[in-house]
């Protein structure tokens, strides 16, 4: 997750502590690739969006991480892998089984494996994450 942290003692804990971190991350990569497609559709620059949006409140780390990665896609350069499509197939969906055995609704949640199930669909389960945004094209 990018940092250590005490869970406490309960046996589960850690998994649920990453539970929570991966349905974040999950919906803000899925986010940041609706923003950016968006701005491309407007016709703006996406490396100009990119860089006013990450200087100011709707700034994220995943946006920063993930946003120039994507952009390199929409250029037709394949980014370098740092965590595939897949990743997020799987994690997105037993974040999905956890919250529902605890009976909690997460339509964010749904809508991002939907972006990545897309994704994976049109082949791209082994590229790096970011280029889900190619599934807005």
């Amino acid at each position: 997750m990018g940092t250590v942290v005490d869970c406490g003692e309960q046996v589960g804990r850690g998994q649920a502590f990453k539970a929570v971190n991966q349905l974040l991350c999950s919906v803000h990569i899925v986010a940041a690739a609706e923003a950016l497609a968006l701005a491309e559709t407007l016709g703006l620059e996406p490396e100009a969006v990119l860089d006013a949006v990450s200087a100011g409140a709707a700034a994220s780390w995943m946006l920063a991480d993930r946003g120039p990665r994507m952009l390199e896609g929409l250029a037709g350069v394949e980014p370098e892998v740092r965590s595939a499509v897949g990743i997020f197939v799987k994690d997105s969906g037993l974040v999905a089984e956890i919250a529902a055995a605890h009976d909690l609704d997460t339509p964010l949640l749904r809508a991002a494996q939907a972006k990545y199930a897309e994704a994976a669909a049109a082949g791209l389960i082994g590229q790096d994450d970011s280029q889900v945004i190619r599934t807005y094209r």
